[in-house]
C-alpha cells in the first residue's frame, strides 16, 4: 500500500519536475524516490514478520496454558457367582379357587389371579477371564488468577463387551448420563467432568458451574493411594451430576485452615427434555395383560400402554462440611479429615432412563429398547459422615457411615404385570406386580443404613497393602451405579470384604492385585425401588435365603479376584 502511494506521488510531481529541471536532475530524483520506496517496503515486511511471530507466540502460550494429565488402567477380572434357589416370576394365571363372594382385598390368595412361578435351583456361574481398559484424560486451564476450567474425559470399555449391555436386574446395566465413565460402555470418550471454577477472594468462596467433581470421592483416595478426587463422599454419591456448587472458606472465622462449608444443586432427571415433560402426559408400553392366561395360551397376553406423567424434574440439593486437622501426638505428625454431608433428593423417579436389552416387560421379546422414567415416587433424605486419619507417612484408616429416610408419595413404577379385574370388581386393568414404590413401600416412610471402613499400610514409599469392609441394610441404596469394580460394592445389601496390594514399580506405573468377597442378604441391591409383596414383610419377600419370588435372579455371593496395571501421566 505504501509503495502505491509513493508511485502516485511520483506521477503527480513528474510534470513539475520536467518543466523545472533537466533530465539528469529528474533521473537523480527518481532514483532517490526508489530508494525511499525500497526502505518503506523493508520496514513493512519487518513489521509483518514481527506480527507473525507474535501470533505464533500467543498461540503457543495459550497451548501451554492448558495442562493435560491422566491415567490408563488395564484390568483383568475373574469371578464366581453363586445363586441360591429362588422362584422365577413368570406372570399371573387365573385362580381356580376364586369366587366373587369369597374375594377379600386383604387376602391376596382370594384374588382372581395367582402368580405363576418356576422353581430355579442353586446355580454357580463363572466368568474366569474379563479384560477392561479405562483411559481418563484430565484437563485444566487457567483463565486468570481467580478463574479456571477443569474437565475429565473417560473411555471405559470391556474387551469384547456390548455397547448396550443386556439388562440383568442391576441398574448399572442401563446406559445413562449418571454412569458416564463410571460403568463399562463404549470406546468413545465421555465427558465425566467439565466445570468453570471461580474464586471470590473478597467473600472467601468458590463457585463451580457445570458437570461437577462427583465421582471417586473420599475415602476412595486411600485405596487409590492418591489425593482427594471429588467433593461428595463415596458412600453418598459416585455418579456424574450436572449442577452448581458454592463453597465458603471458613478459615477467617477461626476454623482450621482448609475448612469448607458448601452448598450444591443438581438435576438428576430433566423431565422437559426428551423425558415426557414436553407434553402433560405421554404413553409407552409398560407391561403385559395376562387376562385369561392359564399357562398354555400365550396368544391372549397383550401389551399394556401406560400413561407417563405429568413428570417433574428430579433434583439434588446438598450441603457439605469438610474440616482438615493437623496435629502431633508424641513424635508422630498426625493429619485427619472430617467430612459431613446431607442430600435432599427431590421427586425421585422409578428407573434410570437410557438404552438396554431385555428390559423386564413380561412377555415381550427381548430387544434393544429405550426405557424412561414413568412416575415421580417421592423424596429422600441422605446423610453421610466420614472420618479419615493418617498416622505419619505409613498408616491411614477411615470410617464412613450413611443413613437414608424416604418420603414416598403413593406412586409406583408403571413397569410390571397387569390384570383386568372381573366386571364385579370394576373391570379395570390394575397393576399387580412391578418395580414398586420408593424403597419398596409407596405409602410408608422407610429407613436404611450402611457403614464403610478400611485401612492402608505403606511400609515403603512404593508399596502398600490395604483391607476394606462395607455393610448395607436390606433397603440400603446409594447414588453409586459403579465404582470401577467388577460390580458395585458400596450399594450392596449385605457384607463386602476387599483386600489388595499396591506396588509402584516405576515412577508413574503401578501393579494392583486384589480380591473382593460379596455376600448379599437381600435382592435388588442398587435399586431405590422395589415391588410390594403380596403377603408378609418386604424384607422377608426379598431375603435371598428364603427362596424368594423374583423377576431376576440376584447372586447370594460373588468372589472377584483382579489384577491391574495403572499408569499416570
Amino acid at each position: 500500500m505504501n509503495s502505491r502511494l509513493m508511485l502516485a506521488l511520483v506521477a503527480m510531481l513528474a510534470p513539475v519536475a520536467l518543466s523545472a529541471q533537466s533530465n539528469e536532475d529528474l533521473q537523480k530524483q527518481i532514483e532517490g524516490l526508489k530508494q525511499q520506496i525500497k526502505a518503506i517496503e523493508e520496514k513493512a515486511n519487518a513489521a509483518k514478520e514481527v506480527d507473525e511471530r507474535l501470533v505464533k507466540a500467543e498461540t503457543k502460550l495459550a497451548g501451554m496454558n492448558i495442562s493435560w494429565g491422566g491415567d490408563l488402567r488395564t484390568r483383568f477380572d475373574g469371578a464366581q457367582e453363586h445363586f441360591k434357589p429362588y422362584n422365577q416370576f413368570m406372570g399371573f394365571a387365573n385362580n381356580p379357587g376364586y369366587t366373587l363372594a369369597g374375594f377379600n382385598p386383604a387376602n391376596p390368595y382370594t384374588y382372581p389371579f395367582m402368580p405363576m412361578t418356576q422353581p430355579i435351583g442353586a446355580q454357580d456361574l463363572t466368568n474366569s477371564v474379563q479384560w477392561s481398559t479405562r483411559l481418563r484424560l484430565n484437563m485444566g486451564m487457567t483463565i486468570n488468577e481467580d478463574a479456571k476450567i477443569m474437565g475429565r474425559l473417560v473411555m471405559y470399555k470391556i474387551h469384547g463387551g456390548a455397547d448396550v449391555p443386556t439388562f440383568n436386574g442391576t441398574p448399572n446395566t442401563i446406559s445413562t448420563s449418571f454412569t458416564a465413565g463410571q460403568t463399562p460402555a463404549t470406546d468413545a470418550l465421555l465427558v465425566e467432568r467439565a466445570s468453570l471454577v471461580y474464586h471470590f477472594p473478597a467473600v472467601a468462596s468458590i463457585l463451580s458451574i457445570g458437570r461437577q467433581n462427583t465421582s471417586d470421592g473420599p475415602p476412595f483416595e486411600v485405596r487409590e493411594g492418591s489425593e482427594r478426587n471429588a467433593t461428595p463422599q463415596a458412600l453418598a454419591v459416585n455418579a456424574t451430576i450436572d449442577g452448581i456448587g458454592w463453597k465458603f472458606e471458613l478459615e477467617k472465622l477461626g476454623f482450621p485452615e482448609g475448612t469448607l462449608l458448601g452448598f450444591c444443586y443438581g438435576v438428576g432427571y430433566e423431565s422437559g427434555f426428551g423425558g415426557g415433560g414436553a407434553v402433560k402426559q405421554n404413553q409407552t408400553i409398560v407391561g403385559m395383560n395376562f387376562t385369561g392366561f392359564n399357562g398354555t395360551n400365550p396368544s391372549v397376553i397383550s401389551p399394556v400402554v401406560g400413561t407417563i406423567g405429568p413428570l417433574k424434574d428430579t433434583t439434588v440439593l446438598g450441603v457439605m462440611y469438610d474440616m482438615p486437622l493437623l496435629f502431633q501426638l508424641g513424635e508422630s505428625v498426625q493429619s485427619a479429615n472430617l467430612y459431613l454431608g446431607y442430600n435432599r433428593l427431590g421427586n425421585m423417579t422409578d428407573i434410570p432412563f437410557g438404552n438396554t436389552i431385555n428390559f423386564p416387560i413380561p412377555g415381550q421379546t427381548p430387544s434393544a429398547q429405550y426405557v424412561t422414567a414413568t412416575a415421580n415416587l417421592g423424596d429422600m433424605d441422605q446423610m453421610t459422615a466420614t472420618w479419615k486419619h493418617k498416622i505419619g507417612d505409613t498408616f491411614t484408616y477411615f470410617v464412613s457411615g450413611g443413613y437414608l429416610k424416604s418420603h414416598p408419595n403413593g406412586q409406583v413404577s408403571q413397569y410390571g404385570a397387569y390384570w383386568t379385574m372381573p366386571a364385579g370388581l370394576g373391570g379395570n386393568t390394575i397393576q399387580v406386580t412391578g418395580f414398586g414404590g420408593l424403597m419398596g413401600d409407596p405409602n410408608k416412610s422407610e429407613t436404611a443404613t450402611a457403614y464403610y471402613a478400611g485401612m492402608r499400610y505403606d511400609p515403603t514409599s512404593t508399596f502398600g497393602v490395604g483391607v476394606e469392609f462395607n455393610h448395607g441394610s436390606p433397603r440400603w441404596w446409594t447414588y453409586t451405579p459403579a465404582t470401577g469394580e467388577y460390580t458395585d460394592k458400596l450399594g450392596a445389601r449385605g457384607d463386602v470384604w476387599e483386600g489388595y496390594i499396591h506396588w509402584r514399580f516405576a515412577r508413574n506405573a503401578a501393579l494392583r492385585l486384589g480380591y473382593i468377597d460379596y455376600k448379599y442378604t437381600t435382592a435388588m441391591s442398587g435399586w431405590q425401588i422395589g415391588p410390594s409383596p403380596m403377603s408378609g414383610s418386604w424384607e422377608a419377600a426379598n431375603d435371598l435365603s428364603k427362596n424368594p419370588t423374583l423377576q431376576y435372579g440376584y447372586p447370594a455371593t460373588v468372589k472377584n479376584y483382579y489384577a491391574s496395571i495403572e499408569v499416570k501421566f
